[in-house]
């Protein structure tokens, strides 16, 4: 990192954490996160204990479960029996849509162009008489609240959000969005996949009843484990999708048959846990709090603002929000370039972006430098004939 910054200067050492930096420079947090150095370490030594110890490791490994799930519980705020292991985002969201009493007539408000896991779910309770409704993008990239509130009706069962939206990093005032929930009586689900690791998170704070986020962008674990939150007395209005031996309140007694689910979110846990990726999603969690989730967020920010600061210098199109407030770790930007093209140019040149919506898509970690993203803009001038 580029040093002198107050910052920086705390946060400089965590670049050792990852080796891509070595051939890359990556600006694609957004998309599939590089996974730190410590992560291969924790499931090395998982593979080591499976191999030499068997089922004698299973009481730790269950220790580690248990130790991760108040790490999410700390994450989004949360209380650890609302806490439970999921393997992706779509999973948690297909929780609720999948297990809510739905009524033939029932709506749900989803944006227009949020990524297809906030949609899809939705779309399929359409055989069940269930009425998608879709939020317009604003002319100035962002989600009004008004056009939520005129969409919904005394049949608005539910809204789905992305707290930040991967099109443009839009960062949705999800508080504001609670409180018309909570007024209207209206579920709130909350797609958080783009601002857990990123941003700080309280779900009292934002209302919601639900939410989920897998742990393979900005929380810098593997793909395949997530988290989802249901809020304290919400689980028992979900009949699980999936049921098993460990949804049940006497998981421990083989031998006893009695479906009596459990009352919290544990509910949705119905079988063997993916220990290896919950351990490896524990040793990201433990780096980002070792760093400062405060931090992060302040010193994503901060590179968010380098971005938007060099493509305002070359005339670009800023599709993202400039106040901080605003925007979550991604910017999106366009100009006088094909952006697919630029994106694979920049790819042959070792420089990872990605495109979304017709522009480029920046999203740079805390680990990121300030030299990096100059020398990004500087291959693009390059690719798009500026220089």
């Amino acid at each position: 990192m580029t040093k002198g910054s107050d910052n920086d200067a705390g946060l400089e050492k965590y670049r050792r954490e990852f080796p891509v930096t070595d051939s890359y420079v990556y600006l694609d947090n957004a998309g599939v996160a590089p996974v730190p150095l410590r992560v291969g370490t924790a499931v090395a030594e998982f593979l080591k204990e499976a191999s030499s110890l068997g089922f004698a490791g299973y009481a730790k490994w269950m220790e580690s479960v248990e130790r991760v799930r108040g790490l999410s519980a700390r994450l989004t705020g949360a209380e650890r029996d609302e806490i439970a292991f999921v393997k992706n985002t779509s999973h948690g969201i297909s929780i609720v849509a999948g297990g809510l009493d739905w009524k033939d007539g029932d709506n749900v408000i989803i944006f227009e162009k949020d990524f297809p896991t906030n949609i899809y779910p939705w779309l399929a309770l359409e055989r069940k008489g269930v009425s998608v409704r879709y939020i317009p993008l604003g002319g100035d990239g962002r989600i009004s609240i008004k056009n939520i509130e005129r969409l919904a009706d005394s049949r608005t069962r539910l809204i789905s959000m992305s707290t930040v939206q991967s099109l443009n990093g839009f960062m949705m005032d999800s508080g504001e969005l609670g409180d018309l929930c909570s007024r209207r009586g209206i579920l709130l689900f909350l797609d958080a996949i783009q601002s857990l690791g990123a941003a700080p998170m309280e779900v009292d704070k934002y209302g919601a009843d639900f939410l989920s986020a897998d742990g393979h962008k900005w929380m810098l674990a593997p793909e395949g484990t997530g988290i989802f939150y249901c809020r304290k007395g919400r689980a028992r209005e979900l009949y699980p999708n999936l049921v098993g031996w460990k949804s049940v309140v006497h998981e421990a007694e083989f031998e006893r048959v009695e479906l009596a689910l459990k009352e919290d979110a544990l509910r949705f846990e119905e079988g063997s846990y993916n220990v290896m990726g919950i351990i490896a999603l524990g040793a990201a969690l433990d780096l980002l709090f070792e760093a400062g989730i405060e931090r992060v967020h302040s010193r994503i920010l901060d590179l968010g603002d380098l971005v938007i600061g060099e493509a305002d210098r070359r005339g670009f199109e800023v599709r993202t929000p400039r106040e901080r407030g605003m925007r979550g770790g991604i910017v999106s930007f366009a100009g006088p370039f094909d952006p697919k093209r630029v994106k694979a140019g920049l790819m042959s040149r070792r420089i990872v972006v990605n495109e979304r919506g017709g522009a480029l898509r920046m999203a740079p970690h805390f680990y990121n430098t300030e030299d990096e993203i100059l020398r990004a803009f500087e291959e693009i001038d390059s690719l798009a004939g500026r220089s």
